[in-house]
């Protein structure tokens, strides 16, 4: 099998490698802080589920660009060729053109609208959820630390 070199390949092989080693480095941490296997809580089983997420998630978004494959160089162009191609423009065209963008504009503002509702929701949810964890975790430290110096 041949390796390719184009840049969406180099690209794709700097996300799978970076899903490797997020990997590598949160299973290590999460085995660092742990001091007995007996005593994981939620939050350790919410952070192994979400470096299996990010994982999966990194390893899907390379194989995605390096199936692009090579990119052929686009047809870039420079700002004055692109003036000049919009003012060889009939005006139909460039009324219907700026009507569609103003229509995207509508468009994208009322998905950024849902987009913030549902974020604040969210967020919301989950606030009150892992600060619930969090505050069950610390008076567990803090209750085993107290029965520890007693």
């Amino acid at each position: 099998m041949e390796i390719r070199s184009d840049i969406n390949a180099r690209t794709a092989m700097v996300y799978a490698g970076a899903a490797f080693l997020l990997v590598i480095v949160g299973f290590k941490s999460i085995v660092a802080t742990i001091e007995s296997w007996s005593d994981v809580g939620i939050l350790t089983y919410l952070s192994i589920f979400a470096l299996v997420l990010e994982f999966a998630l990194l390893i899907l978004y390379a194989q995605s660009i390096y199936s692009l494959g090579p990119s052929g160089g686009g047809s870039e162009k420079s700002g004055s060729e692109v003036a000049a191609t919009v003012s060889n423009m009939d005006k139909g065209a460039a009324s219907s053109l700026a009507g569609a963008i103003d229509g995207l504009k509508d468009e994208l503002r009322g998905h950024n609208d849902r987009m913030e509702k549902l974020s604040l929701g969210v967020n919301r949810m989950v606030k009150g959820t892992v600060q619930k964890e969090i505050q069950k975790e610390v008076n567990r430290i803090l209750t085993k630390a107290i029965k520890d110096v007693e």
